[in-house]
């Protein structure tokens, strides 16, 4: 009797507009493969490049020239951007996630823009625009979860995104409000108004257990919620780790 054969990663396929095409790996912790052809360019944050082809080429480049690179050293991103590009013959560059959750492909048409926080970021196209982006309210950039600065991609082009746990999307209407959790906070359309609100009650700032602000989305605009957070699930580890010694 012969042994099944085992049965393949679960696999979810799609090509960009402008002709990209991709591969979303897994379930629980997903991996990007992005084909390339001899006329296709994406580009990452440095480091987040887990497995490529011989046929990638890599080229390392200040993130928007020395301006940029002080911007994005603010906001605690990479310095630098790397291309990847095929030589000689098609291939396959891999993004793995850093922590158990999804990726998701954006469509961004051309000057549309979407703003996620600085993990969120894998990989795009290379006719989208990487940008820092300031919050309006010095308060939001304090205790917003994920530092005063975040990352703004502005089409043409697909970019991804890499959510922890599970991708909960809402499409806020205009004026309609959602409060939540700054740390759950994974991304929003441009059109989202965000800020940081102090929550109102002094029981609630003493026994909600929920920390002392909230992040406020207003729309109109699509917004989207990490299920999970790395903060969180750092607090429910530290229950199992072991106590140090004195001394």
């Amino acid at each position: 009797m012969s042994i099944p054969d085992l049965p393949t990663i679960p696999e979810v396929s799609g090509q960009s507009k402008g002709g990209l095409k991709y591969h979303i790996l897994g379930t629980v912790q997903q991996t990007l493969a992005v084909e390339l052809q001899s006329n296709q360019i994406v580009f990452s944050d440095a480091g987040a490049m887990s497995w490529m082809t011989a046929t990638i080429n890599m080229s390392t480049k200040a993130g928007g020239g020395l301006g940029g690179m002080l911007k994005r050293a603010v906001s605690g991103a990479t310095l630098f951007i790397i291309d990847f590009s095929a030589v000689g013959a098609p291939g396959q560059v891999s993004f793995s996630t850093d922590f158990p959750g999804k990726v998701l492909p954006i469509e961004l048409e051309a000057g549309q823009s979407v703003i996620m926080h600085k993990h969120a970021f894998v990989c795009a196209e290379k006719t989208v625009g990487l940008d820092v982006f300031f919050t309006r309210k010095l308060g939001a950039g304090f205790f917003g979860g994920e530092g005063f600065i975040l990352q703004k991609l502005t089409g043409p082009g697909i970019t991804f995104a890499e959510l922890d746990g599970d991708a909960v999307e809402y499409h806020l209407k205009a004026g309609e409000v959602m409060r939540v959790e700054p740390g759950h906070v994974a991304m929003f359309e441009a059109s989202v108004a965000f800020d940081i609100q102090m929550i109102k009650g002094i029981a609630n700032i003493l026994a909600g257990g929920e920390g002392l602000f909230l992040a406020t989305l207003t729309g109109p605009g699509r917004i989207w919620l990490h299920s999970m957070t790395v903060s969180t699930m750092a607090h429910r580890l530290m229950e199992f780790m072991p106590a140090k010694s004195g001394g």
